[in-house]
């Protein structure tokens, strides 16, 4: 190899050397990066860029568009943005921003590019009450300054993200804790009260508002909500009042935990969690359907109480049933033949209406005072119980009732996926 051709290898290795150690943020940095308020495009003189991950945006110019205004301590590198009631205090370098006084952590520090000052587009929706949508497809961040929600008895429209929530629901509690939201005021459970003990930890200093199908009007009036979140099958006769006090958002079904899942957290500007818990449900459901046995699949699933009054019940809806309808589980013929979703059992005589492959009990000791749970000894040391199926083949179990029916949220349907794959012998 002659002199002039070893000068131009080494020119083309230190090339992709030099190459090699740009950094990868550097190139997503120019991508073009759209940023929208209530869908109309809008124009920066410093472009939104992609750092180490993050999308940062302009935050002056964001916050000046929305009606705010900016002031800059060059100084101290303190930006104080005021919008309507609102006052932001964020210091370049800093993950820690002040709102109205409490501290909230940024997802990166403020960044100083040329005099602009960027910040997360996360904290751009905390700090400024938008909603902020972030579509990876189409590097677009769409920003909305209000949102409505229909429902069947109106519409409910937003016209900033609410701080105060209510929830009126008891899987609504539980939803609120998942997305990260504490609620100014939750309707208490139906057991273990205040809250349910494997959320409580999450609701000191939640206001409770009496039980799910009756709360406590005044109550609610008096924490001043910016919105109340409800549910059709327990609300309707008090929809009025509650939607005087503040906008009401009103889900349709209170066991579809994944649809309330998507509503809360449209309206409180958290649906990249809402995405990822899903995500991962996805992933979990897949994840049981490929270890359950060829003997498992397809199985008939009675889902049973006991009730106060002596009488037994099977479900054949709600929040349980769905989840064993989502894992390709079946319905026992003979609740199937009633034509019921509720199949109450008055007498020991129908007793074969509760049968299946499998029997799952989330009898409810409601008082604490064991009396339900001798009516569930009656049933159960009877001799046709001994008779049925499930029995017969040792499938019978008595679940937690609250994580299995009382709760109905979004962390209680994966602690009740957890149950099963014990319960099917697949741990």
């Amino acid at each position: 190899m002659n002199a002039k051709s070893k000068q131009w290898l080494l020119l083309m290795l230190s090339l992709v050397v030099a190459i090699s150690f740009v950094p990868a943020t550097a190139s997503a940095a120019a991508a073009s990066i759209t940023v929208t308020i209530d869908g109309k495009a809008q124009s920066y003189s410093a472009k939104p860029r992609i750092v180490n991950g993050r999308t940062l945006v302009p935050y002056r110019a964001i916050a000046e568009a929305l009606g705010g205004t900016v002031g800059y301590d060059a100084k101290l590198k303190k930006a104080t943005i005021k919008k309507g009631s609102q006052t932001v205090e964020l210091t370049q370098g800093s993950k820690t921003a002040r709102i109205n006084g409490s501290a909230s952590t940024l997802d990166a520090a403020p960044l100083n590019v040329n005099g602009t000052l960027f910040v997360p587009l996360r904290f751009v929706g905390e700090s400024l009450g938008v909603w902020v949508n972030w579509n990876s497809g189409t590097s677009t961040a769409a920003l909305e300054t209000k949102r409505s929600f229909k429902h069947a008895w109106g519409t409910a429209t937003l016209t900033k993200v609410p701080k105060r929530v209510v929830v009126l629901f008891n899987g609504g509690v539980d939803i609120a804790v998942t997305l990260g939201v504490k609620p100014v005021g939750a309707v208490e459970s139906y057991i273990q009260q205040p809250f349910y003990e494997y959320i409580r930890p999450s609701l000191i200093g939640t206001k409770t508002l009496g039980d799910e199908t009756q709360p406590n009007v005044e109550a609610i009036a008096a924490l001043k909500p910016d919105v109340i979140i409800a549910t059709e099958w327990r609300h309707e006769k008090i929809y009025a009042q509650l939607s005087k006090i503040a906008p009401t958002v009103v889900t349709p079904d209170l066991a579809d935990w994944q649809d309330n899942l998507n509503i809360m957290s449209r309206v409180v500007n958290k649906e990249e969690k809402a995405t990822a818990f899903l995500a991962d449900w996805d992933k979990k459901v897949a994840d049981f359907k490929r270890k359950t046995p060829a003997s498992v699949k397809g199985k008939a699933v009675s889902i049973i109480r006991i009730n106060p009054n002596g009488s037994a019940r099977a479900y054949n809806e709600g929040f349980a049933y769905k989840i064993f309808q989502e894992l390709g589980f079946a319905t026992p013929k003979q609740q199937k033949a009633t034509g019921s979703t509720i199949i109450n059992v008055a007498s020991y005589e129908q007793m074969s209406l509760l049968d299946g492959d499998y029997i799952f009990d989330f009898t409810t000791d409601w008082d604490g005072d064991g009396a339900v749970l001798q009516h569930q000894k009656g049933w159960t040391s009877h001799a046709l119980w001994k008779n049925l199926k499930a029995v017969k083949n040792n499938k019978y179990y008595k679940v937690n009732s609250v994580t299995w029916n009382l709760s109905g949220g979004a962390m209680a349907a994966k602690l009740m996926l957890d149950d099963l794959y014990f319960y099917f012998g697949m741990e």
